[in-house]
């Protein structure tokens, strides 16, 4: 049960729930919903998470153990409409994700699974105009003005593995190994030199890496909102247009995803992703966003 202490009664319940052989998709989410207490209009929520438990339930798919390939099992649920396969729209296939992600974020953060599944599955192009993304040389600036070693550190780590800011706020020190340069979340990575840098310069500032008894300690020891606003701090500093940390991670993909030479999984496995198919994805939707234009002086 994924090391749960007895006592954590919501955790078990909803261990049952997910597990439970007869319930329909239509039961467990009507049980699971009132128990993590999603924000949000329930009725969107359980509408966004009902194909993939649907899925889930005829393909003998334990959520709470996804597989291996469970990016590659999601494209089914996340983008059907009735039996019809693929015919959901990027919007819909989007909402559909976040929800999902949303929920076993809410799981981690109740003890249900170790990590979030959903982190580094791709999502598709908005029906919208999508934002182009940030240039390297307005990227390269703003590494080169920020002076917050957090902040530094987060962004480079952003730009040089693709991270996301849950990969930023769950790591540790212990999945920190500074002398052999690697690190671990979903996977073990190498950390380029640019991040073993910032991550030597924060092991200098905390503690923690000296302390058998604070490897626990989280590298970024802020909430999401915090970390946040260092990274639009330093944008404003620098004095370029603030980019989310996902339209960074889609640029550092962009910019270095083809850069690696290393087997398909290897590379995948570098930038976060567990599935080469995933990673492959990601690549493609990050060479297909435009580079945004230089604002024009006035």
């Amino acid at each position: 049960m994924t090391g749960l202490h007895p006592t954590d009664e919501r955790a078990v319940t909803i261990l049952r729930l997910l597990r439970h052989p007869t319930m329909s998709a239509s039961e467990q989410l009507d049980s699971l919903l009132p128990l993590v207490q999603l924000p949000g209009i329930q009725k969107v929520l359980r509408s966004n998470l009902k194909t993939t438990f649907e899925d889930a339930r005829a393909d003998n798919i334990d959520l709470s153990r996804p597989p291996a390939d469970f990016h590659d099992w999601l494209l089914k649920p996340l983008g059907r409409i009735g039996d019809e396969q693929n015919a959901a729209k990027p919007n819909t296939y989007n909402a559909r994700a976040t929800s999902l992600s949303r929920l076993y974020e809410r799981f981690r953060e109740l003890g249900v699974v170790p990590a979030n599944p959903l982190d580094g599955l791709p999502r598709h192009a908005r029906e919208s105009a999508t934002d182009p993304l940030p240039s390297r040389a307005e990227l390269q600036l703003v590494h080169a003005q920020t002076s917050d070693a957090h902040a530094r550190a987060a962004l480079l780590l952003i730009d040089d593995l693709a991270f996301t800011m849950t990969d930023l706020l769950t790591l540790q020190w212990q999945h920190v190994n500074l002398s052999r340069e690697t690190l671990l979340r979903r996977t073990e990575c190498r950390i380029p030199s640019r991040s073993l840098s910032a991550l030597h310069e924060l092991a200098r500032l905390d503690a923690a890496p000296l302390n058998p008894d604070a490897l626990t300690q989280r590298v970024f020891p802020f909430d999401e909102r915090t970390l946040r606003a260092r990274l639009w701090t330093a944008f404003q500093n620098a004095g370029v247009r603030w980019s989310t940390p996902s339209q960074l991670r889609m640029a550092a993909l962009r910019d270095h995803g083809m850069a690696i030479a290393a087997t398909p999984y290897q590379a995948a496995h570098q930038f976060g992703f567990t599935s080469p198919r995933a990673y492959q994805q990601a690549l493609e939707l990050a060479r297909q966003l435009g580079v945004r234009e230089p604002e024009s002086e006035s």
